[in-house]
């Protein structure tokens, strides 16, 4: 499926009155936000808000991105009801340059690409963070196929731990592990999942 037709799908998908994931933010993001730097974060594929707007209400400077106009809008509104200062970018991520925004963490929380776009992914957060600066996702790994919690039905668009191991070898490890857990987040993500788990940081030197 190409970007076009991921936005329209995305597009359809936040048009509902719901959130589609609830409003509360992920909560792999609650337990590990003390791994990351009190500074400029941006929330990659950040949908209708749910992870940016928590993180701006704990003191961060957050960048929300998305290709979703519909799912921005949302968020905006979810910001402008808890009085936070978010910078949304309309964009696709994977086309937008990231490395004049100094950033001293990437919060990936379920976005998903094929394989050789996650290579780039990670290319560009490697540039665009920051020494010392944290990278800290949740995907769904490629062991999701056998569960119905959320996620791509493609095992080219779904993670293996080992990507990480591979892109961010010499990242010093704070967290990094496959796990079955179980999402209650909206209606989108509910019930036993496979999922990595990952907050990396990147050398001082």
């Amino acid at each position: 499926m190409g970007t076009k037709q991921w936005k329209t799908k995305w597009d359809q998908r936040y048009a509902s009155g719901d959130f589609v994931f609830g409003r509360e933010p992920n909560q792999f993001l609650k337990n590990q936000v003390h791994q990351l730097p009190l500074g400029k974060i941006l929330c990659a594929g950040d949908g209708e808000g749910r992870n940016g707007v928590w993180l701006a209400r704990q003191g961060y400077d957050v960048i929300s991105i998305d290709y979703s106009e519909v799912g921005l809008a949302k968020a905006h509104l979810l910001a402008a009801e808890y009085d936070v200062k978010i910078r949304f970018i309309h964009a696709e991520i994977l086309e937008f340059d990231l490395m004049d925004l100094k950033l001293d963490g990437v919060v990936n929380i379920y976005l998903h690409m094929t394989g050789t776009e996650i290579i780039r992914m990670h290319e560009k957060y490697r540039n665009a963070i920051n020494p010392g600066g944290v990278l800290l996702a949740e995907v769904y790994s490629k062991e999701q196929l056998q569960y119905c919690s959320g996620g791509p039905k493609s095992i080219e668009a779904l993670y293996d731990i080992e990507y990480f191991k591979r892109d961010f070898g010499d990242w010093n490890r704070l967290y990094l592990a496959q796990e079955i857990i179980n999402l209650n987040e909206g209606n989108g993500h509910n019930g036993a999942a496979s999922v990595v788990r990952v907050v990396l940081q990147k050398p001082q030197d």
